[in-house]
């Protein structure tokens, strides 16, 4: 993670940091995805914020993406309730599944 233009030495320093250097508000992002990928994050959000979606929001793209694999042109009722939803939600996936 070399910084050009640098007037100290970075990498010297990144190699010296320890978690106790990190403020306390980032802490629990350490302890979860360690320190070397926490300082990765850092240097790609280069000080902006980052919005991460929630995980339901991910699952709710992974089951429509799955749904439309297992359709079969016979089984709505059978997705219906593998996927805990209405048959006419997944009739609306499907007319949509050409779209982004």
């Amino acid at each position: 993670m070399a910084y050009k233009g640098a007037k100290m030495d970075y990498d010297r320093l990144l190699e010296m940091i320890r978690p106790s250097d990190i403020a306390d508000t980032y802490q629990p992002v350490v302890s979860l995805i360690g320190l070397e990928n926490f300082l990765k994050l850092c240097q790609y959000a280069m000080g902006s914020e980052l919005y991460f979606p929630t995980l339901e929001g991910i699952l709710r793209n992974t089951r429509r993406r799955v749904i439309l694999q297992e359709y079969n042109g016979y089984n709505l009722q059978e997705l219906s309730k593998k996927y805990g939803l209405t048959q006419s939600r997944i009739r609306n996936l499907l007319k949509r599944r050409n779209k982004p």
